[in-house]
C-alpha cells in the first residue's frame, strides 16, 4: 500500500467542491449556503481546519462508476476565543469516469445529519448482504450513533441508537474490525483516554454488548484492528497497546507492544493496509510512519517497528482513512439474501531473513474467507498447507511461488516470482522500480523510486570515472540539480544498502 498523503479533487462545472481525500482536511466551498440559500454562518463562514477521519469514500453498490464521499464540516462557535465544532455530516456523489476521466460531481453537500457531532470518527462496514454499506456518525460527548445504509437506490436512514457511557469527545479514531463484528472507538484528552468496544450486527445495524474502559494516559490517540479481527491496537501518546478481542476480559489482556521516544515522534491514528501491516501516523510533520509488521500475532510477536516506513515528503497530521473493502456477505445469516458468495481470492507477501537471503517467511493475505491453503514454493520441494509458512531455499535463483486458497465456494491461485540471493542488477522487478529521466538532460534530471530501499543514494560519475555528484534518495520522485556540471558523458548509479541497484550512461547537453 502506498501510504503517501494523497490529495484528490473533484469539481463540478463551476468548480465549487474541493474535497481532500486523505482523511485530514475536508473543505467545502459552496458559497456558505445551504439548500434554501440561507447563509450557514454569516459571521464566521466556513471553518476549515484539521478534521481527522472526517471524510470517507464508498462505492455505490452495483455501480462501478459512482462513488459517494461522506464528509463532516467544521464551524466556529462565536465566543471570545472561537471554538471549532462539527455540526454537519453530508455527502456528495461523483461519477469518476465522466468528463473524460476527470470526474464530475453529481450531487454535492447533501445534508446527512445536522447536529453537534463527534470530531471526525466517520467509519463504515459492509452490510451482511455483502453489497451495501453501513455508515456510522457518532454524536458529540454522547454515546449516541447515527446510522445510514448506502444501497443501489441511495441512502436509507435508520433510528439513532444510544448505548454505553457518556464521555468527553475529543481527538481519537473509530474503526470496525475487518469482519465487521465489532466497532471500537477511542477518545483522548491530554492525560486521559477512553476505549469503547461494541458488538455490531451487520444485518440490522444494531449495537450491543458495550465494553468500555478508561486509562490515565492521554495525548494523541488512535485505534486499529488486525486482519484476523482478533487484536486491537490502541495508540496513546508514545505507546502502543494490544488487546485481545477474543478474550473473556478484553481489558485484562492489555499488553504494551511498542513505544517511541516522544521527542522526535509520537504514535497517533493508524490504518490496516492491504499488505496486512498496520501503519501508525504521528501528530506532527514527519518523514515516516511506524509499522506493526505482524498484527495477527499476540504480544510483542506483532513486531512493532518505529520509523518503519519512510515517506518521500513530510506527512503532517495525516493517515489515509479507508474501511475494509474486502468484506463479503455474512454467510447463512438472515440477510444473506443476494446470492453473493465468499469466493476466496489468493494474496500474500513475503520477507527474507536479514541474515539469510534464502530463508523466506510467507504471510497469507487472502480474503473472502478461504478455508485451506496450498503453497508451491517453485523449487520442487513438497507443497505446504500451513497458512504462514517459512521456507528455506537451497540455492540462489528465481522461483515462481504460487498460493492456492480454497473454500466451499471455489478456489483461487496467485503467483509471484521471487529473486533470492541474486544481485540487485539481476532482479528485473527491482530494476523496474528505479527510473531516471530525461536523457539527455540540461540542468536537472529526476530519479523515481517505487521501492522502499535501504539508504538509497544516487552517484554520478564523469567520463573519467570520478565521482562528481552524490545525493540521498527517498521513495518517490527525486529532483537532481546538475546545472553546474559541464556538458558531456556521465554514468549514474543508484545504490542501496551498499549494493549497486542500477546503472546507466547519460548525457548532459550544453546550455
Amino acid at each position: 500500500m502506498n501510504m503517501r498523503t494523497t490529495n484528490s479533487s473533484f469539481s463540478d462545472q463551476d468548480g465549487s467542491l474541493l474535497a481532500y481525500t486523505n482523511g485530514y482536511f475536508i473543505a467545502n466551498r459552496i458559497n456558505d449556503t445551504m439548500e434554501n440559500g440561507d447563509s450557514i454562518n454569516p459571521d464566521y463562514s466556513m471553518y476549515q481546519d484539521r478534521l481527522y477521519q472526517g471524510a470517507i469514500f464508498l462505492p455505490q453498490p452495483g455501480n462501478d462508476s459512482i462513488i459517494y464521499l461522506f464528509h463532516e464540516q467544521l464551524s466556529l462557535v462565536p465566543t471570545t476565543v472561537p471554538y471549532a465544532f462539527v455540526y454537519l455530516a453530508q455527502y456528495s456523489s461523483i461519477n469518476i469516469f465522466a468528463n473524460n476521466g476527470l470526474g464530475r460531481v453529481l450531487k454535492k453537500n447533501i445534508p446527512l445529519v445536522k447536529d453537534t457531532l463527534c470530531y471526525g470518527k466517520l467509519t463504515s462496514t459492509k452490510h451482511g448482504n455483502g453489497r451495501d454499506w453501513w455508515i456510522i456518525v457518532p454524536e458529540y460527548s454522547k454515546p449516541t450513533y447515527f446510522k445510514y445504509l448506502l444501497t443501489p437506490h441511495g441512502i436509507d436512514t435508520y433510528p439513532p441508537q444510544t448505548i454505553g457511557n457518556p464521555f468527553v469527545s475529543d481527538g481519537g479514531q473509530a474503526v470496525f474490525t475487518p469482519d465487521g463484528s465489532k466497532y471500537i472507538k477511542i477518545n483522548g484528552l491530554s492525560q486521559e483516554s477512553w476505549i469503547d468496544i461494541l458488538d455490531f450486527d451487520r444485518c440490522t445495524g444494531t449495537f450491543n454488548n458495550f465494553q468500555g474502559f478508561h486509562k490515565n494516559e492521554g495525548g494523541v490517540t488512535g485505534v486499529s484492528v488486525s486482519l484476523n479481527s482478533r487484536f486491537l491496537y490502541a495508540s496513546i501518546g508514545i505507546k502502543i497497546y494490544q488487546y485481545d478481542l477474543w478474550a473473556d476480559n478484553i481489558r485484562a489482556s492489555e499488553t504494551l507492544v511498542g513505544e517511541v521516544d516522544g521527542f522526535v515522534t509520537n504514535v497517533w491514528m493508524s490504518q490496516l493496509a492491504p499488505d496486512g501491516r498496520i501503519y501508525v501516523g504521528s501528530a506532527g510533520s514527519v518523514f515516516h510512519y511506524h509499522l506493526i509488521h505482524n498484527p495477527n500475532e499476540q504480544g510483542t510477536a506483532c513486531n512493532f517497528e518505529p520509523f518503519g516506513f519512510t515517506t518521500p515528503t513530510y506527512v503532517s497530521w495525516s493517515i489515509p482513512t479507508f474501511p475494509y473493502y474486502r468484506l463479503g456477505p455474512l454467510d447463512s445469516s438472515p440477510c444473506d439474501t443476494l446470492g453473493i458468495d465468499n469466493e476466496p481470492q489468493a494474496w500474500y507477501r513475503y520477507e527474507q531473513d536479514t541474515l539469510d537471503a534464502l530463508a523466506v517467511e510467507f504471510r497469507d493475505l487472502s480474503y473472502y474467507e478461504p478455508a485451506t491453503w496450498a503453497w508451491d514454493f517453485g523449487d520442487g520441494t513438497p507443497a505446504s498447507n500451513t497458512r504462514h509458512p517459512v521456507h528455506q531455499y537451497a540455492q540462489p535463483g528465481a522461483y515462481s511461488v504460487c498460493l492456492t486458497v480454497t473454500s466451499q465456494y471455489g478456489s483461487d491461485t496467485h503467483c509471484k516470482t521471487l529473486y533470492l540471493g541474486v544481485t540487485a542488477q539481476d532482479n528485473p522487478v527491482l530494476q523496474a522500480q528505479v527510473q531516471v529521466w530525461p536523457n539527455p538532460f540540461r540542468e536537472r534530471f529526476a530519479v523515481a523510486l517505487s521501492a522502499n530501499l535501504r539508504s538509497p543514494a544516487l552517484r554520478l560519475y564523469d567520463a573519467a570515472g570520478r565521482l562528481v555528484l552524490e545525493q540521498r534518495l527517498m521513495l518517490g520522485v527525486n529532483e537532481i540539480e546538475a546545472g553546474a556540471l559541464p556538458a558531456g558523458l556521465y554514468v549514474w548509479e543508484v545504490v542501496a544498502g551498499g549494493e549497486r541497484v542500477k546503472s546507466e550512461k547519460c548525457v548532459k547537453l550544453a546550455e
